[in-house]
């Protein structure tokens, strides 16, 4: 991301959490230092997400949810995580810096979104004045409420409307040229990109108008003309009616990809409020990435011939590498010469509604179409079927996905299970310290650590000054922990003011980030007054432990050879050190 971690702390150090969610969730203060409120997250009567002021940290004993202002930005918002920065950043009146090699922040861009607008409110009056806009629009359909919810509008005929309106200087024309509504003519000249078309502005996540989509009203070529690559407009990254989904769906429980503008608005004008459009392109790992952000079941919609098939294939083969085991993946495969346009205009709400609960899950249409390259019914053919699946299978990220589809793979390949998952396993990174993490912030109460270094680890995370209590080196242990106890002294010693979020911060993308969380969350019952006392006490503890590693080794190595005097000399000292702490 380039964004330096100095700023990143600083940053949570500027933003009160509890004044930001405020601004969200209505917070009420029940017990100490903690607001409650009900969860933003899911769906609940009682008020069980808590946001503590002091650890400027959020978490639900619902459904998990926690964090730090950047994660609920992240979450509740539905950003990423620079993009979250940055909206930190400007309510403090923050400029983000970037390292080197980042790509600096474009000014122009602000002009460039309010041309686009201004294009389309020009738009959308040209289709209000055109009864042959109009006309089309009716003919399909489409009700005034849902071209206005989608701003859609109408190029006239002509060849420099946008042109003559809109690029009176150099630097106008420029704009229109940066963002694709005009073209530059080999003469030197410009004329308006859309002609006789109608529009579909194709909004970001945020709302800003970033490109335009035109349908010719007649015949010819291309039926569709989309806006070319700009500052502005990706359309790998992009969807069509994802702004509207998500401004209409407090939350989406399905999300339903299909091909078309109109496909998308169809829809939407028959309740189906959860549609969107890849923008002329096959589906991409962006397009996944951002829609795995809003919902976790997605039914691809494509044409049942062949091409539509293959069009799926393309799809799965981009999932397999992103697919999550809370992710539900369908494929939805309509009748010949029909699409969702026509089809729910056809047969309406609820008959469609039935045919995306039948669509086909992900393992089932990704067997069917390798079963369909293979002659089953051979040994041969099945270990070509097993061996193509294998190939997929490897690129599932480790979970309960992949063990679920080699044992179906098995079955359907006729092979002993356990041979083929000893094919798919991943070998897991060696750690230095390989304690156990546990699986949420809910089993936090069972990690498998020695109890006085989950004391230890977890008073320290909630009350980072208590580093400035140790002032002698942790003695070597293999204690499990042990080294990341370390790694917390040396980070908060070298920003002594570092606050819990900001601690928290530091392992974000790292295996112990859902650890470190759950320490946030534990609930140790401690009173202020005897923190202190009790971190104290668990480190005495973990350092005679310490003493006892070294002492039971030296006395391992007696039992096996005589010790050198250095060795005796040593196996003293240690016996000494802890007679002398236990007193």
């Amino acid at each position: 991301m380039n964004i330096p971690r100095e700023f990143i702390e600083l940053l949570l150090a500027k933003v009160d959490i509890v004044d930001l969610i405020n601004t969200q969730v209505p917070l009420r203060k029940k017990s100490g230092s903690n607001y409650f409120a009900r969860c933003p997250f899911h769906n609940e009567k009682s008020a069980s997400f808590s946001v503590s002021q002091p650890k400027q940290f959020y978490y639900c004993f619902g459904c998990g949810a926690h964090g730090n202002a950047i994660d609920f930005i992240i979450q509740h918002e539905r950003l990423s995580f620079p993009e979250a920065i940055e909206t930190l950043a400007r309510q403090v009146g923050m400029e983000v810096p970037h390292t080197s090699g980042s790509v600096k922040k474009d000014d122009s861009l602000p002009a460039l979104y309010e041309i686009m607008t201004n294009v389309t409110h020009y738009y959308y009056e040209q289709m209000r004045k055109s009864q042959r806009a109009i006309g089309y629009l009716k003919n399909r359909g489409i009700s005034g409420k849902i071209a206005k919810q989608f701003s859609l509008g109408y190029a006239p005929t002509g060849w420099s409307h946008v042109l003559d309106q809109f690029g009176k200087t150099e630097a106008d024309k420029k704009k229109l040229l940066d963002t694709g509504l005009i073209i530059k003519k080999d003469d030197g000249g410009y004329y308006d990109r859309f002609r006789d078309r109608i529009m579909f502005p194709i909004h970001d996540y945020r709302g800003r108008i970033i490109g335009f989509g035109g349908r010719i009203l007649d015949q010819g070529e291309p039926k569709y003309l989309n806006s070319p690559e700009t500052p502005l407009f990706q359309k790998g990254h992009e969807l069509y009616g994802l702004y509207q989904a998500i401004q209409i769906n407090r939350k989406l429980d399905r999300v339903l990809v299909v091909e078309g503008y109109m496909d998308v608005v169809a829809l939407f004008q028959h309740e189906i409020t959860y549609a969107v459009a890849t923008l002329g392109t096959a589906t991409t790992s962006h397009h996944l990435q951002r829609l795995m952000r809003y919902t976790s079941e997605i039914v691809f919609c494509f044409d049942g011939d062949e091409a539509g098939r293959t069009a799926a294939w393309r799809a799965l083969q981009v999932i397999f590498p992103l697919m999550q085991d809370n992710l539900q993946i369908r494929f939805l495969f309509l009748p010949d010469g029909e699409d969702p346009d026509s089809l729910i205009r056809k047969e309406g709400k609820p008959a469609f509604e039935k045919r995306l609960s039948s669509a086909l899950s992900l393992s089932a249409f990704f067997f069917q179409i390798l079963s369909r390259q293979s002659d089953l019914a051979t040994i041969e053919g099945r270990a070509r079927f097993a061996a193509s699946a294998l190939n997929y299978i490897k690129q599932v990220p480790a979970g309960i996905l992949p063990e679920i589809l080699v044992e179906e793979l098995a079955k359907r390949a006729r092979i002993d299970a356990s041979e083929l998952k000893n094919q798919v396993k991943k070998p897991e990174a060696a750690t230095t310290d390989s304690f156990s993490l546990p699986a949420s912030p809910q089993d936090s109460a069972r990690p498998k650590l020695k109890a006085p270094m989950h004391m230890a680890l977890g008073l320290l995370v909630q009350n980072p000054s208590l580093a400035n209590l140790i002032t002698e080196p942790l003695p070597r242990s293999t204690l499990p922990g042990h080294a990341f106890l370390g790694q917390l002294l040396e980070i908060i010693r070298q920003n002594p003011a570092i606050s819990t979020a900001s601690l928290v911060e530091q392992w974000k993308g790292q295996k112990e980030e859902r650890f470190i969380a759950s320490l946030v969350c534990w609930e140790h019952l401690i009173p202020e007054t005897g923190i202190q006392k009790e971190f104290l006490g668990a480190v005495q503890q973990l350092t005679l432990l310490s003493m006892d590693e070294e002492i039971n080794r030296l006395l391992a190595k007696a039992a096996q050879d005589p010790l050198t005097e250095e060795e005796k000399q040593e196996l003293s000292q240690w016996i000494a050190k802890k007679k002398m702490l236990s007193v």
